[in-house]
């Protein structure tokens, strides 16, 4: 298993340094894949990237996938990310849970949690 680990907007795989444009909030790692949820300071328009804001990279480095659309809009940022019984979730600020296909990124289901 690569040394995995990360310091404000770097994340470091082993030898390979990767950076993104927000600091890193959260990254979790299973197998041969690495989720990172990066930390949207809050703003008055969001981009896109800002409301997809959960990557995937491969033990080598490679950006596997960002995250997939919503099922009812993209209008928040994503707070935390966790691996449940091998299952990927992501929530956001308004409090849905979603689950992740930790293959392309595309959103299976969405739950609000309570």
């Amino acid at each position: 298993m690569n040394e995995v680990r990360f310091n404000n907007n770097l994340l470091y795989i082993e030898n390979i340094e990767i950076s993104f444009r927000s600091k890193i909030m959260q990254i979790k790692h299973e197998g041969d894949k690495i989720f990172v949820l990066l930390n949207i300071p809050p703003k008055k328009e969001l981009s896109y990237d800002d409301c997809h804001n959960i990557y995937c990279y491969s033990n080598m480095g490679k950006m596997l996938w960002q995250i997939g659309e919503r099922p009812k809009g993209d209008d928040t940022v994503f707070t935390m990310i966790n691996i449940i019984e091998s299952e990927l979730y992501a929530n956001d600020f308004l409090g849905r849970r979603f689950s992740v296909n930790k293959d392309n990124g595309s959103i299976e289901k969405m739950n609000i949690t309570k």
